[in-house]
């Protein structure tokens, strides 16, 4: 995948940051998104267009998802299969990592209401495998093009156009989403045509800072802090933390937290999730998440096939995730087991070094875990350690989400 589509870090620079941005000017992100208007009607924004929102870095986050909204261009168009042909780049593509990538043309599609001619496109992320899913054939196209043999999968993806052709019950009309950049055209994603509702990073991150600035209003005291985030034109995850910490026994100092993301090209738009930030400092520390049964009662996820006014309704259910702290931390201090803290690093080290493990070729994290460490609850805190080395390591974003659910697993058993 090129680098310009790859999820990355936004570096917290307190320097660089005021920690508040007015409404009106959040609002500039969704000015051209088609669901604006009933993101303004929701959380009344014209009334309070001059407010300011203060949450520290918000003015960070907010300046990268400007840039990203101006250098990349997002749109669908709507095509028949029978109009669709498909043939791998003879030039080579700079800054991909496929340098000939599959082209998709349109010798006829639909953009708005208009009906328009020839349109080139190349694929990425996993557009080429969701159109072949469409024939049950994406490893066997994939192997074919892998090994030379592109000319051989075209063969079977023309004999499918043609049933498309000559019978309408081949030719399926969708939604074939698009982005520009630095003048070339992508093909990120295939969709249903009515059944499938785009959010993206700007509509997440405006719902996301509009919804804890109404909590901050109605919860005198609140304060939240932006402490991880990262994006890509497609991807976004912040970790928000409330600003306090409370006791939790062995556990230390805690801060609640939220972890906010949504990806474009997966089944859940839009993700709120209820996580604990233990130890460290503003920018640092480790993420707990609940295990899968306790998740249900901490974990708002909703679909993409979710229409825009349930949504911006089910944001209400968000305030109720940001002030049940004291709860759960009573939760954290009843957990037992951590009185053996070198078991529980050896059980991490089994996880992450395993031969199906995802993490066998991250040296690094593999280093941080062997130490071994004194079997006392004293040892806890080196342990805690440990696991805020590995949070800190720059390792894909997918590869650092499963990394948190393992160490949280383990932690909280």
């Amino acid at each position: 995948m090129s680098e310009r589509f790859t999820q990355k870090p936004v570096i917290m620079d307190d320097a660089l940051s005021t920690g508040k941005l007015k409404v009106s000017q959040l609002m500039t992100l969704v000015e051209n998104h088609p669901y604006c208007a009933a993101i303004a009607d929701i959380f009344k924004t014209e009334d309070a267009k001059d407010e300011w929102i203060i949450v520290d870095h918000i003015d960070t986050v907010f300046k990268r998802l400007k840039y990203i909204n101006e250098h990349f261009e997002r749109f669908a168009i709507k095509a028949q299969t029978k109009h669709i042909s498909i043939r791998e780049s003879a030039t080579p593509v700079a800054d991909l990592s496929n340098p000939h990538p599959l082209i998709f043309n349109f010798d006829e599609y639909i953009l708005g209401k208009d009906m328009n001619n020839d349109l080139d496109c190349f694929a990425i992320y996993d557009a080429k495998n969701s159109y072949f899913d469409n024939y049950d054939m994406a490893k066997y196209a994939n192997k074919l093009y892998k090994i030379g043999l592109g000319a051989l999968a075209q063969y079977n993806l023309g004999y499918f156009k043609d049933l498309a052709t000559n019978d309408r019950r081949y030719n399926k009309l969708k939604s074939y989403r698009l982005v520009s950049n630095n003048g070339q055209l992508f093909l990120r994603g295939i969709t249903s045509v009515d059944k499938y509702f785009e959010y993206g990073v700007d509509f997440t991150f405006v719902v996301a800072m509009l919804t804890l600035h109404r909590d901050m209003q109605q919860h005198t005291g609140n304060e939240y802090q932006i402490t991880s985030a990262g994006v890509s034109e497609s991807k976004l995850e912040l970790f928000v933390a409330d600003k306090f910490t409370k006791d939790a026994g062995e556990f230390g100092k805690v801060g609640s937290a939220l972890a906010i993301s949504t990806n474009d090209l997966g089944q859940g738009s839009l993700n709120f999730t209820k996580i604990f930030r233990v130890g460290g400092r503003l920018h640092n520390g480790i993420y707990l998440f609940p295990n899968k049964e306790k998740t249900r009662k901490h974990k708002l996820q909703i679909s993409h096939s979710t229409g825009v006014q349930k949504v911006l309704t089910y944001l209400h259910e968000v305030g109720l995730m940001l002030n049940d702290t004291d709860e759960t931390i009573d939760e954290l201090k009843n957990i037992k087991g951590i009185k053996t803290p070198d078991e529980l690093r050896a059980h991490i080290e089994r996880k992450i070094t395993s031969p199906n493990s995802a993490f066998k070729s991250v040296q690094a994290l593999k280093d941080i875990f062997k130490p071994k460490i004194d079997n006392q609850v004293k040892g806890f805190v080196k342990l805690l350690e440990m696991c805020n080395k590995a949070e800190e390591l720059d390792i894909d974003y997918d590869l650092k989400e499963k990394l948190r659910y393992i160490i949280s697993d383990i932690l909280l058993k």
